[in-house]
């Protein structure tokens, strides 16, 4: 019996393991070779060592394996012990349903460890590390330390058994905030108008404002967390305009040149 769920456990962490690193590499590697001198650098004037990077994609390879560990643990205990409540039955109204209750769970769970991890007492043993890399580049999405992911993505395990959600949801919504990361780290707005303001979705202006002005802008996948809290940057919603405009007319800008090369 301890053998067949520890055996689980590693294949269940090897399979997440490895599909969150592809994705890691491939999105990262995407949005990093398209956007590294961009005009369109919310953060302008600067840009990333390349010492820096390397000790980005570094740590993100390591994160990855405590955050997949974390997750299998969860899965497991949930589908090997039956420990949990049982999930919502599939159809087509409880899968998109359940995809959203957990978006607002780990919002929030997110929201006040983040908040808890900027007090004096833990940021500079456990988040400082995160805010090393100024600007933050699509590699630095999970160059966190163990401790960090401890508090952060432990989400991802208890979510198996404090919420009636299958598992292949949860996972389909690691993958969402997996890739959403890495765009959000990337430095140039890509969310169009699904993020302008008033959505209630976050832009990478959002999370590009937390590294840069530190005691805003905590949560991953909303903004009414910041806004009903006070923590939401003050130029936060004119910013995300004005970068989507410097988007809009860069794209404008670089289509009118793929015609006059024509």
């Amino acid at each position: 019996m301890l053998l067949n769920v520890g055996l689980y456990l590693l294949g269940t962490t090897l399979v997440v393991y490895g599909l969150l690193l592809t994705i890691y590499f491939v999105v990262g590697w995407w949005f990093y070779s398209n956007d590294p001198s961009r005009v369109d650098k919310i953060f302008r004037g600067r840009s990333l060592s390349s010492v820096k990077v390397r000790r980005d994609i570094s740590q993100s390879v390591r994160s990855l394996a405590s955050i997949s560990l974390m997750f299998a643990i969860g899965h497991t205990l949930y589908t090997k012990l039956h420990i949990g409540f049982v999930a919502w039955p599939d159809n087509i109204w409880s899968i998109p349903l359940s995809f959203m209750v957990s978006m607002i769970a780990y919002d929030t769970w997110f929201y006040w460890m983040h908040r808890l991890l900027h007090t004096k007492l833990f940021y500079r043993p456990i988040h400082r590390w995160h805010h090393l890399s100024l600007p933050t580049v699509a590699w630095s999405n999970n160059s966190d330390t163990l401790l960090d992911n401890l508090f952060l993505q432990s989400y991802w395990m208890a979510a198996h058994i404090i919420l009636p959600i299958a598992p292949i949801v949860l996972f389909a919504h690691k993958v969402y905030d997996h890739v959403s990361g890495i765009i959000g780290h990337s430095g140039v707005e890509h969310g169009g108008g699904l993020v302008s303001p008033p959505s209630p979705f976050n832009s990478v202006t959002h999370h590009d404002q937390h590294h840069r002005f530190f005691n805003y802008n905590y949560a991953p996948h909303f903004t009414f967390w910041d806004r009903l809290m006070g923590t939401l940057h003050p130029t936060h919603d004119a910013e995300v305009r004005a970068n989507l405009a410097l988007r809009r007319l860069s794209s404008s800008n670089a289509k009118r040149r793929q015609c006059t090369d024509l």
